[in-house]
């Protein structure tokens, strides 16, 4: 039957002395209009301002706004939501509605409600007959909840009579009632548990409990039940203080049942049974810190840190991997950084606290207590074409048992650019540096209590950029040939670093100054689609020391990425032997195949003299549909053994996780060689929270 042209309705009606106008537009193969009554058959499609409902039969009714459907009827309700089913009514002006064998998703809180009888008054109130409810937007859900009877006031707490938990279609559990929250903010209970096994703690069960402390504030306790090791306690407290400046402070204690990993020693037969690792951070904020501390040197050795569990390191989230799960650290950092700026000048008092993981001891751990600084950033001198910046740091450093120390540090720069553009760029600088050690406790580590120096940078940089013409359907050549020439000496000093009346204590990184006059080469080369993207490149840098009359060193760097699915990099370093020829003292190469699925396979060499030679792969493969494999492994040429092994097999969906992890960890001169794995289960959906921050229950206002 021929399709009728669309007919348009206008509905005027009064409220409180105040017209509102709401226009329908019902569109069909046939349309019949009886006064206020419209019946349409065929294809139906009604829209209003935040409505579209689509069904092989409507009937509404313009003065009361009802609406009555049935056959594949599909309505969708503005960004709240959509409703299908066989059957509905429902008002346009009061919200109510009843479907009957359909489903309700809410997109909001991406839930989905469907079964054979389900009702909704309004937007406060909703109740339902045999049906199932669900976070998960498959067509067979990962798991949901069945009920014969369902009631969910919004803004109270909802109940569900004779419910079963399923996963996919199998019932696991049966709850004769279940009550559950259905508030329109965040509220406290129960999160999902947390269930997995693994070889160095046995059986893990975790049952979070989410406390709201304020509209801002958030405090998850985890208990934590470890068959093999005891009771873990975790406690996550979170505060916002605006969308981009938040905090948190995260407690883990156990009393270790079994005491941790066997030592080869003898001195440290297990790792003290009560232990703890506290994490506090604060970002966005002029006040900024990350805190991190650990009871024993060994905890990350053993069964490590719960927090930003390595459960979902494999990127399900996409998220960054926490490093803290790394059985090979070295030190834990702890910093903080008080800052402002003003006019272009920066203000900082920051504090940096090392703890060593490599020996028990840690009283001979060089420290930072506190750091003060002033920065100028580069700006014009007024007046002149000269350009100005500046810093100055004092810095108070002590360990518990053999220095104490204040080190003062100004630096002023003045450089003239000249830029003669296109062709070249020019920068001449100076470089003043005064710094000073003073010492309060040496421990007769060194001859005097104050050391001072006065050193002087002076150099330029020549550099130009040269364009090819396009070619190959819009490639071209980029040049960057550059000179530099450097001259760094000590006012009234001694000439020879070697001599040791007069050596300036070397605590922190950058003090092993010495006297250079360096002539450095630089030569960049891009080759560049018409977007201006690298698809290679390759730079040499070459050093010439006028002091040793010799080429010093020779950088190499290279990298390819001429298709989307293969990434190439390279590095080679030669520097200058005894014998007056030139080798390769370190080199490192890596190759990488992607493909649009998430799979990859990667290669890579490093190579640092004859001491140290490691080779590296990686491979992640999307096996189906969110099932994915990972191998990673690091093997030492030069010992011939392997460093590490990581096997990873995960399977992932929308409201479901599964990841079976296997790692070998390297032998320490007190800790053999070790191997643990581990298996995690994870369901996500309701009031779910990630340790990480990433998602928030229930969505943390900020």
């Amino acid at each position: 039957m021929q399709r009728l042209a669309c007919l348009i309705v206008f509905i005027i009606f009064s409220l409180n002395g105040s017209a509102i106008a709401k226009m329908l537009d019902v569109e069909a193969d046939d349309i019949f209009k009886t006064g206020s009554r419209i019946e349409a058959h065929g294809n139906v499609i009604v829209t209003g301002e935040d409505i579209t409902l689509k069904a092989d039969y409507v009937v509404y009714d313009t003065a009361s706004e009802d609406i009555w459907a049935t056959g594949n009827c599909f309505l969708k309700e503005g960004k709240r939501g959509e409703v299908s089913a066989m059957a509905l009514s429902y008002n346009a002006k009061r919200k109510d509605m009843h479907i009957q064998n359909g489903m309700v998703l809410f997109y909001t809180d991406a839930i989905k409600i469907s079964g054979e009888s389900i009702s909704q008054f309004g937007e406060e109130y909703i109740t339902g007959q045999s049906v199932e409810i669900t976070h998960c937007l498959g067509t067979i859900p990962d798991w949901s909840i069945d009920a014969e009877k369902l009631e969910i006031p919004e803004g109270g707490y909802g109940s569900a009579q004779e419910a079963r938990f399923k996963v996919h279609e199998w019932p696991i559990v049966k709850i004769p009632y279940l009550l559950f929250p259905a508030m329109l903010e965040r509220h406290s209970g129960l999160l999902i548990p947390e269930i997995s096994h693994g070889s160095d703690y046995g059986y893990r069960f975790g049952m979070p409990v989410y406390v709201v402390l304020g509209r801002s504030a958030d405090w998850t306790i985890t208990p934590t039940w470890l068959s093999t090791r005891g009771l873990l306690m975790e406690n996550e407290f979170r505060y916002a203080l605006d969308y981009d400046k938040n905090g948190l402070i995260y407690l883990e204690t156990l009393h270790d049942m079994e005491g941790g990993d066997k030592t080869t020693s003898g001195i440290l037969p297990t790792i003290p049974h009560d232990r703890w690792f506290i994490k506090s951070e604060q970002t966005g904020t002029n006040f900024n810190w990350d805190l991190n501390l650990v009871n024993n040197v060994d905890y990350f050795r053993d069964i490590g840190t719960f927090y930003n569990s390595n459960f979902f390191r494999g990127g399900l989230w996409g998220g960054e991997v926490n490093q803290l799960d790394d059985s090979k650290l070295d030190e834990l950092i702890s910093r903080f950084q008080l800052m402002n700026s003003y006019n272009g000048m920066s203000f900082s008092l920051s504090s940096q606290w090392k703890q060593d993981l490599t020996q028990d001891d840690n009283s001979k751990t060089l420290q930072e207590l506190p750091r003060l600084t002033a920065r100028l950033r580069e700006r014009s001198v007024p007046y002149t074409p000269f350009q100005v910046s500046a810093e100055i740091t004092s810095v108070k450093l002590y360990t518990e048992d053999s220095i104490e120390a204040r080190k003062d540090n100004a630096q002023m720069e003045l450089a003239w650019p000249i830029n003669l553009f296109p062709y070249l760029t020019l920068r001449p600088f100076v470089d003043e540096l005064y710094r000073d050690t003073a010492f309060t406790e040496t421990k007769d580590l060194y001859s005097d209590s104050m050391f001072k120096e006065h050193w002087e940078e002076r150099g330029a940089t020549l550099s130009t950029t040269l364009y090819s013409s396009r070619f190959m359907n819009g490639l071209y050549h980029q040049v960057v040939p550059e000179i530099s020439m450097v001259y760094l000496s000590r006012t009234g000093g001694n000439e020879n670093p070697q001599n040791p009346e007069d050596v300036f204590p070397q605590l922190l990184t950058g003090d092993d100054l010495e006297k250079t006059h360096n002539m450095i080469f630089s030569l960049s080369n891009y080759i560049r689609d018409k977007q201006g993207v690298s698809l290679a490149d390759a730079a040499v840098d070459v050093y010439y020391s006028y002091i040793l009359k010799q080429w010093n060193e020779i950088d190499i760097r290279s990298s390819l990425h001429p298709l989307p699915w293969l990434t190439a990099t390279h590095l080679n370093t030669f520097t200058k032997e005894s014998d007056n020829t030139f080798s390769t003292s370190q080199n490192s190469t890596t190759i990488t195949f992607n493909d649009p699925r998430g799979d990859s396979l990667s290669f890579g060499e490093e190579y640092f003299r004859s001491d140290s030679t490691v080779a590296s792969a990686d491979i992640k493969a999307n096996i189906l549909k969110g099932l994915n494999a990972e191998y990673d492994m690091r093997y030492d040429a030069a010992n011939h053994r392997f460093d590490s092994e990581s096997q990873i097999i995960s399977y992932y969906s929308q409201c479901w996780a599964v990841i079976f992890e296997r790692n070998v960890y390297d032998s320490s001169p007190q800790v053999p060689r070790k191997t643990t794995w581990s298996f995690n289960v994870k369901l996500l959906g309701i009031g779910d929270t990630l340790r990480s921050g990433l998602i928030s229950p229930a969505g943390v206002q900020k």
